[in-house]
């Protein structure tokens, strides 16, 4: 007879969606320009301490490292898997790099033109916490918490092109 090994969750996940949106008063091919290289983007974020790769990252398929400080108190590295990459357009999903994510998540950036010397940045971002009764502690904090980050990240776009 053999055994079955029954894994039990006393959790279940919760998924998260955030989008934020920042007019920049810059032509669209502007500012995709400066987000066309990924690493710009994968570089905004607070958590995202550093994000070395060698060339580069202008496709969809690339795997790019990216070592997370949170907070000083939480150290790891995540990797970012670039899903599309478009005119305009980039989303990748980031996982842990090793052992049980609790936050697998996955973000994207959209230009949209409004006018020859306008467009939108819209930053969307969705996860799953994988996290014991995230539903009644984590996630009132994540939902004070990601707007303020996305919106910082949108800013950091917008200092960027006019800098």
């Amino acid at each position: 007879m053999r055994a079955h090994r029954v894994r039990c969750r006393s959790y279940v996940p919760i998924v998260y969606e955030c989008e934020r949106c920042l007019q920049i008063n810059a032509s669209a091919d502007t500012v995709w320009d400066w987000m066309a290289d990924a690493r710009q983007l994968l570089s905004l974020n607070i958590f995202h301490v550093a994000v070395t790769y060698p060339e580069p990252v202008m496709r969809a398929g690339l795997c790019i490292p990216i070592m997370h400080h949170i907070w000083g108190l939480y150290h790891q590295t995540r990797i970012a898997r670039i899903r599309a990459y478009r005119k305009y357009f980039v989303a990748w999903g980031e996982f842990q790099e090793h052992g049980l994510d609790r936050f697998p998540h996955s973000q994207s950036f959209t230009v949209v033109p409004l006018d020859e010397q306008s467009c939108l940045v819209v930053n969307r971002l969705r996860g799953q916490f994988r996290i014991p009764g995230a539903r009644y502690w984590f996630l009132p904090l994540y939902r004070q918490l990601a707007p303020r980050i996305l919106d910082y990240e949108n800013r950091r776009i917008a200092a960027a092109i006019m800098a």
